[in-house]
């Protein structure tokens, strides 16, 4: 009866194995990378930016008794649509929850379906429904 134990892979296969392997991983990491970046670059591509400039001066028109209409009163945007309130007033107005300080920049990117409710000082009525969907 023969008890040899078996021989041991040559160290010449047990580095090509050990290639085989990296060499599986790295692809495998490629086409995860690649499928993100796809996945990034058509959201980006699917998604609009609504751009809002309040000019010098709109607070002013308003108080005065002008209809100054920036926004509708209800505005329908797409998860992952972005909107840049950029206030060149020179005061704060309200955009629903947001506000944004005279001389600066809103930037809001919805990330989920609802409807958003709430105070609009750039709309006649003072008041905005922002439906996500």
């Amino acid at each position: 009866m023969n008890t040899a134990e078996p021989d041991p892979p040559a160290s010449g296969d047990s580095a090509a194995s050990n290639r085989r392997l990296i060499t599986a991983l790295t692809a495998l990491v490629v086409v995860v990378a690649v499928a993100l970046l796809v996945s990034a670059l058509m959201s980006a591509l699917g998604s609009e930016e609504l751009l809002v400039e309040v000019p010098p001066g709109t607070a002013e028109r308003m108080a005065a008794g002008e209809q100054v209409e920036l926004l509708p009163r209800t505005l329908q945007v797409e998860v992952g649509d972005r909107l840049v309130v950029v206030n060149r007033d020179e005061v704060t107005h309200e955009v629903g929850p947001y506000t944004v300080a005279a001389g600066q920049t809103l930037a809001q990117t919805f990330t989920s379906p609802g409807t958003i409710e709430g105070l609009c000082t750039l709309h006649p009525s003072g008041a905005i429904t922002i439906v996500v969907r």
